[in-house]
């Protein structure tokens, strides 16, 4: 995301504040503020080794893209994309992402079950994609009079219902999660917060998307746990 960036040879404490936040960057600094003026003040390089999140980044990969061709073949009236699509989204990420050849082998095995699990839930899936990494921006106004923010992020994926409703879903790499962790989730109250304010728009047309009748996560086991969000929430 764009962000004020300051000088390099300024500390944290002179630093002007970015003009934006995310739920990744509030979620930083709830954990640890100096690791939030490291990365999001200071802008210092980052702490994760290359490759450490190959596989996750593959995955979604994988998913966006083949999300992508699915919009576009419904568009044009061509045929659905199929696994060599994911399969190719997904080898480039990891080609590049300088593993050794063994773990690299390791990799692509565990990935194999992810991208056959997540076709066949396509095959079976009675929504239609509208977006895929869908950005979004809006303004979050502070207490007191303190002025605003500008909330952004990017949603995974959102799909239309049958119904008319809209359906978020957001992929996740880890172990699967409770009901109760899902219907806690922060990360899925802010998308929900998006699209309730007309944040979220149809790519196609331009057009926010209905409020979010359904949120999502969606685990590389095949595991999927849906939950909702109040106006109150």
């Amino acid at each position: 995301m764009a962000i004020d960036a300051p000088s390099p040879s300024l500390p944290a404490a002179d630093a002007p504040l970015p003009s934006r936040e995310s739920y990744s960057s509030l979620t930083t600094y709830e954990y640890c503020p100096q690791r939030y003026a490291f990365r999001y003040v200071e802008h210092l390089p980052g702490e994760v080794p290359p490759g450490q999140f190959a596989f996750g980044s593959a995955i979604h990969k994988a998913f966006e893209v083949f999300i992508r061709e699915r919009i576009s073949a419904r568009a044009g009236g061509a045929p659905g994309p199929g696994l060599e699509v994911l399969w190719e989204a997904c080898d480039e990420v990891l080609r590049r992402a300088g593993l050794e050849p063994d773990e690299l082998a390791r990799m692509r095995a565990a990935a194999g079950p992810v991208l056959d699990r997540f076709l066949w839930r396509e095959a079976a899936s009675a929504s239609t994609p509208l977006a895929a990494e869908l950005g979004f921006g809006v303004e979050v106004a502070l207490p007191s009079d303190a002025g605003t923010f500008r909330f952004v992020g990017y949603v995974d994926r959102v799909d239309g219902n049958p119904d008319g409703t809209t359906e978020i879903t957001d992929y996740k790499t880890g172990r699967p999660r409770a009901q109760a962790e899902v219907d806690a989730d922060r990360q899925l109250t802010a998308y929900a917060y998006a699209a309730d304010r007309g944040a979220l728009r149809d790519p196609a047309t331009g057009d926010p998307v209905p409020p979010a009748s359904r949120l999502c996560l969606y685990f590389a086991d095949g595991t999927e746990v849906s939950t909702t969000r109040t106006v109150g929430d």
